[in-house]
C-alpha cells in the first residue's frame, strides 16, 4: 500500500502480550503510567520497526531532537539535523531522572512476573467481576 501505520498502545503496553516486530508494525507509542505502573508523569515509549532505523527525514519525517542528532557534532549546534544511526535518531531530549527510576522499578517487577502471568491474572480478575 505504501502507507506507514502507527498504533497507540496506551492501554496495551503492560496489559497484553505484544510482538510488534513479528506483527510487522511500522511504529507504536505508549505511556507507562497506566499498566506499566510508573505513575503520573511517567515516560512514554516508542517502537520503530528496524526497517525504518536508517530512514532519512524525507523518507520518514520525525521530530528532530538534540539527543537524536549524531554525537560527533551535536555540540556544534548546526542548523541541519543529522540523525544518529538506528533508533537513536528518534530520541528528543533527556528524560527526567525520578520518573525514570519509577519506570525502572516497575519494569523490573513486570520482568520478574512475566507478561504471560500478568495476562492470566487479568483474565481471572475479569472473569471474577463478570461472575459478580
Amino acid at each position: 500500500v505504501g502507507a506507514v501505520a502507527g498504533f497507540n498502545l496506551a492501554h496495551a503496553a503492560g496489559n497484553v502480550q505484544l510482538s510488534l516486530h513479528d506483527d510487522d508494525v511500522d511504529f507504536a507509542c505508549w505511556c507507562s503510567y497506566k499498566y506499566l505502573n510508573s505513575g503520573p508523569g511517567g515516560m512514554a515509549g516508542l517502537f520503530v520497526h528496524e526497517r525504518w532505523a536508517e530512514a532519512s527525514m524525507e523518507e520518514l519525517p520525525r521530530l528532530a531532537g538534540w539527543w537524536g542528532h549524531q554525537r560527533g557534532d551535536r555540540f556544534d549546534m548546526g542548523l541541519e539535523f543529522v540523525p544518529q544511526a538506528g533508533a537513536y535518531s528518534f530520541m528528543l531530549s533527556n528524560p527526567p531522572t525520578l520518573p525514570m527510576c519509577q519506570l525502572r522499578a516497575a519494569l523490573d517487577i513486570h520482568d520478574e512476573a512475566g507478561m504471560a502471568a500478568i495476562r492470566a491474572k487479568s483474565l481471572q480478575l475479569t472473569a471474577y467481576l463478570e461472575a459478580l
